[in-house]
């Protein structure tokens, strides 16, 4: 009866509300009520939903309120459960706290309602996104609906990876490593040398990470095999077009072994499977890491500013991308995207919603998806934060606490972790950001190192919902032991809590115990592929 009574809506909203079309189109009012219109979100966020710019401006352009529920990601996971579970759930939920498992059912069971004929008909902005090459082929359910809002954007091919700090190379004479060995012989003359050069000879940290990304398995592929923590395909690749899980082979096993020693000679941060974040990133504002994990080295360093001679000399970043080392005849790295990442699970909306509020909170989206106000709520208010200097082209207005009247309140408020929940999906496929001293595109950083990638990335999964809803539910509950127990046995093996050598047949052992196997066919299922031989 719920399929049917939302089948009926939608035909008497599609005969009904096709005035609001050239609203969306010119981004201005929404709702044409007498007072603001107003719909609940549920979101992780860490901070305080009073003074979100970038909300406040939307409120303005369209008339409709948004009442903010916030709370950190795991927080606001549990009071999720508890909503849905209760019923005392939001008209929106969006940001990092659905899953695939979650859409699957509650989509099928009418809990979220089905979004691409009302988005085909009053969201041009959203519907350009779905329109992009394999969009709306991934957000497509099984039974042929559309759950939730695309979330695509420009991604580096290779994001989290190894940097080295290229300042301590040519300050101790160092040539740039190509093998595993090299390696070890930079990070030693790292950790016996002054190499961060501030009189201390016993502060440096040969090799470190961001503990929150820091999957360590990618430097498997110096050995050979990818095993990393595939957002969606844990420690699974392609070979040759097939499966093939990769965290019981032989080569796994030659990259614990190596780091393990690394780890035995001191080369590795102590701390690098327990610390925080800010202590992390504490860490490299001190200038402590010769080789560190991350996204990019701004993450943990301080990058030099134009016009200094350190600029001049190495660019913006003290670090370069640590390049793919040979440990074997075909080494190899883990590619994370073919240029654009699309999130398929970041919003969407509840059946607490009538067709007014439905339409009401569609129409709100679209203008969000306008690309000027995803790039507002993505970095900063144009004007303020940024400037439009082209097509899709964007530069950085320089701002500096106690310069040019710019204040420590403006730069809180203004920041773009502030002025928006980064959670939410927003349309960042095309536009470019520039640095306020660039007047046009050149390759990024990020670019460059792809470049140096290029040749050892490694064949990419296509983004699929799942075969079945009984799949989905054993792949939901085999991928949560398997990772939770690889990423232990790692750290334990890695800090020589454990012997790898020593444990490594009852290891296996356990990997089928946990339903290796079962997951292996499912995910065959789900990709249309075979098993490679050597599984």
């Amino acid at each position: 009866m719920k399929k049917l009574a939302l089948a009926l809506a939608a035909i008497l909203l599609l005969s009904t509300c096709s005035a609001f079309a050239d609203v969306i189109l010119e981004g201005e009012k929404v709702w044409d009520g007498d007072t603001p219109f107003e719909f609940t979100l549920m979101i992780d966020d860490s901070y305080e939903p009073d003074g979100r710019v970038v909300y406040e401006m939307l409120e303005k352009k369209t008339n409709v309120h948004v009442k903010l529920n916030l709370a950190p990601y795991q927080v606001q996971l549990e009071k999720m459960a508890v909503a849905l579970s209760t019923g005392d759930y939001a008209d929106v939920i969006a940001g990092w706290l659905l899953g695939t498992k979650d859409v699957i059912e509650l989509g099928g069971d009418g809990t979220f309602l089905a979004l691409e004929d009302y988005i085909a008909k009053y969201c041009p902005h959203i519907e350009e996104v779905l329109n992009r090459p394999g969009v709306r082929e991934s957000m497509t359910l099984p039974d042929g609906h559309i759950y939730t809002i695309p979330y695509a954007i420009g991604e580096p091919e290779v994001t989290f990876k190894p940097y080295i700090n290229q300042v301590w190379l040519e300050r101790l004479g160092l040539e740039m490593p190509t093998t595993p060995e090299e390696l070890k012989e930079v990070l030693i003359a790292f950790r016996d040398n002054d190499a961060n050069g501030n009189g201390d000879p016993n502060d440096e940290i040969p090799f470190g990470g961001d503990t929150n990304n820091l999957n360590l398995g990618m430097c498997a592929g110096w050995f050979g095999i990818e095993a990393v923590d595939n957002n969606g395909y844990p420690f699974f690749a392609k070979k040759d077009g097939k499966l093939f899980f990769s965290a019981n082979k032989p080569e796994f096993k030659e990259f614990i072994e190596f780091f393990a020693d690394l780890y035995k000679e001191n080369l590795i941060d102590p701390e690098l499977f327990t610390q925080d974040l800010e202590n992390w990133k504490a860490k490299g504002g001190k200038d402590l890491y010769g080789v560190c994990i991350g996204y990019g080295p701004g993450d943990w360093y301080t990058n030099y500013e134009k016009g200094t001679a350190d600029y001049e000399k190495y660019g913006e970043n003290a670090f370069t991308c640590l390049p793919v080392l040979k440990g074997c005849d075909n080494p190899l790295f883990h590619r994370n995207s073919n240029g654009v990442t699309l999130f398929r699970t970041q919003l969407a909306i509840t059946d607490k919603c009538d067709e007014e509020k439905l339409l009401a909170i569609l129409r709100w989206l679209d203008v969000l998806y306008m690309e000027e106000n995803s790039v507002q709520a993505g970095n900063g208010l144009l004007g303020v934060e940024y400037e439009k200097i082209g097509d899709h082209l964007y530069r950085e207005i320089y701002h500096k606490v106690g310069e040019d009247g710019w204040t420590q309140e403006d730069e809180d408020r203004n920041t773009w972790a502030r002025c928006f929940t980064q959670s939410m999906p927003r349309n960042m496929g095309v536009a470019k950001l520039l640095p306020y001293d660039k007047d046009g595109p050149d390759p990024s950083f990020m670019d460059l190192c792809d470049e140096v990638y290029r040749p050892y990335m490694t064949e990419t999964f296509k983004a699929v919902w799942g075969a079945n809803q009984e799949d989905a539910e054993r792949k939901s509950i085999i991928e949560t032991d398997l990772k939770s127990y690889i990423k232990s046995k790692i750290a334990q093996w890695v800090s020589g809590e454990a012997d790898v050598n020593a444990e490594w047949d009852a290891y296996c052992q356990q990997l089928e115990a946990y339903g290796l196997s079962e997951l292996t066919d499912i995910y065959a299922r789900e990709q249309g592929l075979d098993v490679h031989e050597a599984n």
